[in-house]
């Protein structure tokens, strides 16, 4: 079972390109060195490794894969990036989304259940668990934030945390110590 960024967009990202959202992370200028240490990765030398072979190819699979994030070589998993605008999926984007936040109380959750009923396309990072733990969620992290900009977003990581992207620093909306 993978690993999910989820990136619920008011806006459509459909139109962005490999090279657009590689740029649009190259060009926010991240200290990754620092985002790395964050997830617990202290190695400059494998962040230094994995941006040395990050790139971001266009997929025509179908399942609505429609980029592979690459940052090490091909034998491993790459990370995928689906793309859905189908009104049947959405809806039951939604639906899940919001029975994850039925036991949860506050002003946050009224700003996300909002933002729910306006969003037109979802775009969900699928890493493997292992990605979670290496430079894999590191780069889809940045991904997921740089969609979220674009698409007038919100991130539900792998944690169903929920975050916004304000002024292109992360915000914390929803945290596991505010569920149940």
């Amino acid at each position: 079972m993978p690993a999910w960024l989820t990136v619920y967009c008011s806006r459509s990202v459909s139109h962005l390109t490999a090279n657009d959202i590689l740029g649009g992370i190259e060009d926010a200028h991240v200290d990754f060195h620092t985002v790395a240490e964050g997830f617990g990765i202290e190695d400059e030398e494998v962040v230094d490794q994995a941006l040395g072979q990050l790139q971001i190819e266009p997929v025509s699979e179908t399942g609505g894969v429609k980029f592979r994030l690459r940052y090490r070589s091909a034998e491993f998993r790459p990370v995928l990036i689906h793309l859905w605008d189908d009104a049947e999926i959405l809806q039951e984007e939604r639906e899940e989304a919001l029975e994850q936040l039925e036991e949860v109380k506050g002003k946050a959750v009224k700003r996300v259940r909002s933002h729910l009923d306006r969003v037109v396309e979802v775009a969900a990072l699928e890493l493997g668990w292992s990605q979670v733990e290496d430079m894999g969620i590191v780069l889809a992290s940045q991904v997921a934030e740089y969609l979220a900009m674009i698409g007038d977003g919100l991130i539900r990581d792998q944690n169903d945390d929920w975050w916004a992207v304000e002024d292109h620093v992360p915000v914390l909306l929803i945290g596991s110590e505010r569920r149940g």
